[in-house]
């Protein structure tokens, strides 16, 4: 059952494993099988499905213009009638299916939230570059949450953490990696730097997603551990050691 709390305007304040389990809720309605081995995520025929049987508005063949600060409008959720709308430009780009990932997840988190003081206007959710940068940030205002929901909903939707550890196990095996198994260790070498390059693709590929959005839950799920910034010289020196 998912824990919420409320902030102001009925936004809903969700935990990453409140989200991770709504996201694994709605695969489990239209193919649970994504569950069970690393697959891509058939993210348009579920919205297919919900347009065909319950009127739900899509769109992906118009351009959605510019906010009122001049930025270009990437996607677009209208609460009243509900819809989703992801802009044609990137109808052949890399980032369609996280974007589409994100209004779909403001659909399923968002549809009952008051959007009046949020920031946003005439009940529609508004997204530019900005509303899609992943990863850890401050969470302060209605729109910070919005955002930040969306964005774990679509990482979640489309790299399922329960295969994305299968997944990066059967790259290391094309690899003939045989240590950390299951995790992805970067160090200070080039043939590190390689091998974390060769299991992002293979990652990309499977889940047809882009570098940026396999490499955030990773780092979440922590499955990638960074060690380029360890300096051992400075280590030696805290401890005194010579």
């Amino acid at each position: 059952m998912m824990t919420e709390k409320k902030i102001k305007n009925t936004v809903p304040v969700l935990g990453a494993n409140d989200i991770e389990l709504k996201a694994e809720e709605v695969i489990s309605c239209f193919n649970p099988d994504i569950l069970n081995r690393p697959q891509t995520t058939p993210l348009l025929n579920f919205i297919d499905d919900l347009h065909h049987n319950f009127n739900l508005i899509r769109d992906f063949t118009q351009h959605l213009g510019k906010s009122k600060h001049g930025n270009i409008i990437l996607g677009k959720t209208q609460l009243k009638p509900l819809g989703l709308f992801v802009d044609v430009s990137l109808a052949k780009d890399s980032r369609f299916n996280f974007v589409l990932g994100h209004e779909f997840g403001h659909v399923v988190l968002h549809r009952f939230v008051d959007l009046k003081g949020t920031g946003y206007e005439d009940q529609e959710l508004i997204d530019t570059k900005i509303d899609f940068v992943s990863g850890k940030k401050i969470l302060q205002t209605p729109r910070d949450w919005l955002e930040w929901q969306a964005n774990r909903f679509s990482s979640a939707i489309l790299i399922p953490r329960a295969t994305i550890r299968e997944a990066v196990l059967a790259a290391q095996n094309q690899i003939a990696i045989n240590r950390n198994l299951g995790s992805i260790i970067i160090e200070n070498s080039s043939y590190s730097m390689s091998d974390y390059k060769t299991v992002k693709n293979y990652l990309e590929t499977v889940y047809q997603v882009n570098g940026t959005n396999v490499e955030y839950p990773l780092k979440e799920l922590g499955i990638l551990i960074d060690r380029r910034d360890l300096n051992v010289k400075h280590i030696s020196e805290l401890f005194n050691i010579e």
